[in-house]
């Protein structure tokens, strides 16, 4: 009860849609329901305007509307600026909207002196908070229950967003390599892959895996694989070679050609070809 009310409740958006909505079904309401006592209206204040008896009602209804929506207005613009200041809890809330209901109530009063003349003020206005209650207890149920139902699905809709992110973010963050009928035979993160390797019919994939060099064999051609790897760091730079060249540790240039080194033991140097050497030249100049 003493806890902190969730922020949405009271938000600058829902406190105007709360407002704007209110009235709405204040007049719907009255209009079917006649909650106050027109047909007691004193014939004597209808000959003074020179209205008839349903246009007095009309406007009866409607200035107490709109008396409750300049009440409502005031109430949560003072509301807003407190809470910036204070924390508002759950029952410091329901205090707020009884005060607005006595506030409210106070112009279903002075309606009802047209009405209920027999009565004493203290009973008019006792009268006058239960039929306000009546007025607005349910449509503000139902603000609230669309801003939760709004917030829940705001938030699930955010959540969803960000497991879709991570999901995407997981998936660029590994590499899967499958084998020649399509099934994925390993999966590793990107910085862990060294380089593959063609082995006939089969591939030797060279990863790390805690420091340590590991291979293993998959049946499939290089090509294929190779094609798996578009877009990454891993480019082909030779017909027998698939090389991650974000581990490359040096470019050695020699007579017989260039030359990738790694720096890893167990890990061959691996030959660039004149084929493949443009893969090589677009992904350095793409990459810096």
């Amino acid at each position: 009860m003493f806890k902190p009310i969730p922020s949405f409740i009271y938000s600058k958006a829902n406190q105007i849609a709360m407002v704007l909505f209110v009235p709405f079904f204040a007049l719907i309401f009255i209009n079917i329901y006649r909650p106050l006592d027109f047909d007691k209206l004193d014939d004597s204040f209808l000959w003074g305007l020179n209205i008839s008896r349903e246009v007095a009602v009309q406007l009866i209804t409607i200035l107490m509307v709109l008396g409750g929506m300049v009440i409502a207005t005031i109430s949560r613009s003072i509301m807003n600026f407190y809470a910036k200041r204070r924390t508002l809890t759950y029952f410091g809330y329901i205090l707020w909207i009884l005060g607005e209901i006595a506030a409210m109530a106070s112009a279903f009063t002075i309606a009802a002196l047209y009405t209920e003349t027999d009565k004493s003020l203290t009973e008019l206005f006792r009268n006058s908070y239960v039929k306000t209650a009546l007025i607005v207890v349910i449509p503000y149920v139902m603000c609230y229950i669309y801003f939760i139902w709004h917030e829940n699905a705001r938030e699930l809709k955010a959540l969803r967003k960000q497991i879709a992110e991570d999901e995407t973010v997981l998936q660029k963050a590994y590499i899967h390599i499958s084998d020649e009928k399509g099934d994925v035979r390993l999966s590793i993160r990107r910085e862990h892959l060294v380089l593959v390797e063609s082995a006939d019919n089969y591939v030797c994939v060279y990863y790390l895996n805690n420091q340590s060099l590991k291979k293993m064999m998959i049946r499939n051609t290089l090509r294929r694989v190779a094609e798996q790897l578009e877009g990454t760091n891993i480019v082909r730079c030779h017909r027998s070679y698939v090389v991650n060249f974000s581990l490359v540790a040096a470019l050695r240039k020699e007579k017989e050609g260039v030359f990738v080194e790694f720096g890893i033991e167990g890990v061959p140097n691996v030959p660039i070809s004149r084929t493949y050497g443009d893969n090589v030249r677009h992904w350095m100049e793409m990459n810096g």
